[in-house]
């Protein structure tokens, strides 16, 4: 299972390790995060220029603003914006190279033409207000997927499971041990 870019790893170790893989999570992740013209449903290359160019400067500054965007819509956006705040003050920052490379893969990375052939069951975690990954890009998603449901957690942006952990955890829960 992955959040967000991680989701988007987690749905390629699935579609090339298909024997290893028994249920996949996805959470916040789409199979793309560029704007192509055929998939509006996601961001313009504009934003993500914009994050590589602030990161390059100033790293932990990118990296604060990044908390405030990915909570916008969210119904508990302070508290979690708190939360994050005070968890990426308190911890050591990535190589600021990592931190790029981890943006070009957002960039370059489009999974869509894969997804199809991705057979394992599938759960897909979406907050209703991402501003990051849009909802109808999970919702796409999750019709592309063969075995896919698709759980979306009203009132919250792009960290579900800081919104509403208790239901997140059973979430995740029933479809590990389901049948």
């Amino acid at each position: 299972g992955g959040w967000s870019l991680g989701g988007r790893l987690a749905l390629e170790a699935a579609r090339l390790a298909p024997e290893r893989v028994g249920r996949l999570i996805v959470i916040g992740g789409t199979p793309g995060f560029m704007q192509h013209d055929d998939w509006a449903e996601a961001q313009p290359a504009s934003l993500l220029d914009t994050f590589m160019q602030a990161m390059a400067g100033d790293p932990r500054a990118t990296l604060q603003r990044f908390v405030a965007l990915l909570n916008q819509g969210d119904t508990k956006a302070r508290a979690i914006g708190r939360e994050l705040s005070r968890a990426l003050l308190s911890s050591p920052l990535p190589p600021t190279t990592s931190l790029l490379t981890g943006l070009d893969w957002l960039r370059d990375v489009d999974l869509r033409q894969q997804i199809p052939h991705i057979a394992c069951p599938t759960l897909l975690i979406h907050g209703e207000n991402d501003p990051l990954m849009p909802l109808a890009a999970a919702r796409c998603l999750a019709d592309r997927l063969p075995r896919a449901q698709l759980a979306v957690f009203p009132g919250a942006a792009h960290a579900p499971f800081l919104n509403d952990p208790e239901c997140f955890a059973r979430l995740v829960g029933d479809f590990l041990h389901a049948a």
